[in-house]
């Protein structure tokens, strides 16, 4: 004979498991970047101890410091990583940018003809622009570096530029290109209606309503150059175009490696594209969001 039990006191096992995997998740990502922002407040001491203290016992804004007056810090790591963080930042919040808003400037164009034009070969031409976007970087760090030495431009904010905007060019336009479709075409219409020249209506009517897209294409090409690694070492050599890859991989050095400074480094590297995501947090899921129903 079978008792049935009554739906109030049924275990919800889904939703428990449910919430165990989600919280298991959140630690996953939360705990390694917490661990890294309490590092960078220890001593060294406090760092290595075994078991590792998970909060700084005696907090201090040395391994920060040290970012600003490296000649009088004690906490000299990888030659001069110290000295050319500060510079490394600048760098990379410069070439992001710029590598961003021309990214943006040439998707926006290309994409508008995707999505409102038909032509013979669309369909082939932009698979032929994401086909570029798989070829590995190391089949092409060569030819670029040779080309970008007989024109000078070793070593400065351009050829890291032109760069990153091949490897996020094809991705942007794809984005903006499936965003764009979702714009209703009423809106161009009404413009056309109201005189508008096609400058006038993208500037003043599509643009402000595919403000999301745009604004997701940005993040994700500010992103790649902030966090590409191999052509900032093939093409820079100093601290006048070094960007924060390059300087913190100097860091991890054979002799005398102090992970408080890293800590601290990765810290200040991390903060400028959280601050870019928190501040458009809407329109980025927005954006992300209608470009992955819209077809």
């Amino acid at each position: 004979m079978t008792v049935k039990v009554p739906l109030r006191y049924r275990i919800p096992w889904k939703k428990i498991v449910l919430y165990v995997l989600a919280i298991g998740f959140a630690l996953y990502l939360v705990l390694p970047f917490y661990w890294i922002v309490a590092m960078s407040f220890m001593h060294e001491v406090d760092a290595i101890s075994v078991p590792p203290h998970w909060i700084p016992s005696s907090p201090t804004l040395e391994n920060y410091l040290g970012f600003v007056n490296p000649s009088e810090s004690q906490a000299l790591v990888g030659g001069r990583a110290n000295e050319e963080t500060p510079y490394s930042l600048r760098n990379s919040l410069i070439v992001a940018t710029c590598t961003a808003v021309l990214n943006l400037a040439l998707a926006t164009f290309a994409a508008y003809s995707f999505s409102r034009l038909k032509f013979k070969g669309s369909q082939v031409l932009l698979v032929l622009y994401l086909i570029t976007r798989m070829v590995p970087g190391i089949a092409i760090i060569i030819p670029f570096y040779l080309l970008m030495r007989s024109f000078g431009l070793l070593d400065t904010y351009l050829a890291l530029i032109l760069s990153y905007t091949t490897f996020a060019l094809p991705i942007t336009i794809w984005i903006l290109k499936d965003f764009f479709r979702s714009v209703p075409r009423e809106l161009e219409e009404a413009a056309r209606v109201d005189r508008c020249g096609w400058f006038r209506t993208m500037w003043s009517v599509f643009l402000p309503v595919a403000a999301p897209g745009l604004v997701a294409a940005g993040v994700f090409a500010f992103m790649t150059a902030w966090n590409e690694f191999m052509f900032a070492l093939f093409l820079t050599s100093t601290k006048a175009a070094k960007t924060i890859p390059v300087v913190a991989a100097n860091f991890a050095t054979d002799f005398n490696t102090q992970f408080t400074v890293m800590a601290a480094a990765g810290v200040l590297a991390v903060v400028p594209p959280l601050l870019l995501a928190l501040i458009f947090q809407r329109k980025l899921v927005q954006g992300m969001a209608a470009g992955s129903v819209k077809g």
